[in-house]
């Protein structure tokens, strides 16, 4: 009687354990799964499924930047929330990756500043980490890095909502936030600001 108790109670650990091992490996399969769905959604402009795929994995985990950078893209560009999206960058960046916005970015000069639309322009993205703001053209062209001590200005053109005026290294850049409103305009403002020192 003494034997098949030991012998069960080994047999209830052994399952246990068993059990208990295979919980996180079932939880990074599906997190892996989540991550990948989320990143291909993303780049089929699905932004809105962006968050709702990877806000389980950070409930969860909140120790990867990728994962990080891509839900506050979800939450700037599937939800329109800026206010949700500033912790998550910072966090981003913290972890030792990026905050990153899509934009704009003109090749006209002067009929921009005065209010007219971009006719001449490539897509991209501006990624800030500490100490470098980089412009990556989605076409390869026009990309740039500027770092804290090239920066002369920059600022939002009160003028056009969502538009950028960086002054660096003797050339002008003017952007435009892919949501072309003032707040993701002045979100990516006060990101700059608190990073490019």
């Amino acid at each position: 009687m003494t034997c098949s108790r030991v012998q069960s109670g080994l047999l209830f650990a052994i399952v246990f354990l068993a059990a208990a091992t295979s919980l996180p490996s079932q939880a990074n399969g599906r997190f892996a799964t989540l991550k990948a769905q989320a990143f291909d959604a993303f780049q089929r402009g699905k932004y809105a499924e962006v968050a709702g795929k990877l806000e389980e994995v950070w409930e969860q985990d909140q120790s990867d930047p990728k994962v990080a950078e891509y839900l506050a893209m979800g939450y700037l560009y599937g939800e329109h929330d800026t206010a949700k999206a500033r912790p998550v960058m910072q966090k981003a960046i913290e972890l030792g990756g990026q905050a990153t916005f899509l934009v704009h970015h003109s090749h006209e000069h002067g009929s921009l500043l005065s209010g007219s639309t971009m006719n001449q322009f490539c897509t991209g993205r501006i990624a800030i980490t500490p100490g470098k703001l980089s412009f990556i053209s989605d076409s390869g062209e026009h990309s740039a890095t500027i770092a804290p001590a090239d920066l002369k200005d920059f600022r939002v053109l009160g003028s056009i909502p969502g538009r950028i005026l960086i002054k660096a290294g003797g050339k002008n850049f003017t952007f435009s936030v892919r949501s072309e409103t003032r707040d993701e305009a002045v979100l990516l403002e006060q990101i700059a600001e608190q990073y490019l020192k």
